[in-house]
């Protein structure tokens, strides 16, 4: 009997272009790396990117799943959460977003932070093909819809103007959480102290911009 064996290599090959592209989206942002830098630094051939992703693009899509997709689970199991109980308050909102960006980075510290960085990066485009192969947009509506359960005053063209907005800060911030820090790397306990004093930020803003 013949049997198909799992292709390892290849396997293989794709966890390691995905690594490399990885680090050079969020040393250098995406669109300043090119295939050819990535096989590259991949020690791969020229067409390897082609070959295992088809493009650029498809290639961006895998990491972002790579990370994203344990992130994004959480998320939604979260606000499954809030949509099953009483109107939330503005802080379980906000933490039903922030919560599973801290618990990557206490399981994968440097790479968690170059996850974040991409995600800065190509939020600035929500057309960009490897963002619509991601469940942002429907994430985006259901925390918007408890957005609104827990601020029933504030209008939802309000929400959706201002809230992205103290989203991107966030964001930004944690991306760059190694360079607050006075060491080479911050400890577990100075992480989560650094988080909590971002969420606390984050939730003032809000409140601040959308009540």
């Amino acid at each position: 009997m013949n049997r198909v064996l799992p292709n390892r290599q290849g396997d293989a090959t794709r966890a390691h272009l995905i690594r490399t592209a990885e680090k050079l989206f969020a040393d250098y942002g995406v669109d300043a790396v090119s295939v050819r830098a990535i096989n590259a630094a991949a020690g791969q051939g020229a067409a390897a990117v082609n070959y295992h992703f088809g493009t650029k693009e498809d290639l961006l899509s895998a990491v972002l799943l790579d990370l994203g997709s344990a992130v994004v689970e959480s998320i939604s199991q979260r606000i499954d959460r809030l949509e099953a109980g009483p109107a939330p308050d503005l802080e379980a909102v906000v933490r039903a977003l922030t919560d599973p960006y801290l618990e990557l980075l206490l399981a994968h510290r440097v790479r968690g932070i170059r996850w974040t960085k991409i995600v800065v990066d190509v939020s600035r485009d929500y057309t960009r093909p490897a963002i619509a192969d991601t469940p942002q947009d429907e994430l985006a509506q259901r925390l918007r819809a408890q957005l609104g359960r827990a601020l029933p005053d504030t209008p939802d063209e309000r929400i959706a103007q201002r809230w992205p907005i103290a989203v991107m800060s966030f964001l930004q911030s944690l991306s760059r959480v190694d360079l607050w820090s006075s060491s080479p790397k911050m400890s577990d306990v100075e992480l989560i102290d650094f988080y909590e004093d971002l969420v606390s930020f984050l939730i003032g803003g809000a409140e601040r911009m959308l009540r």
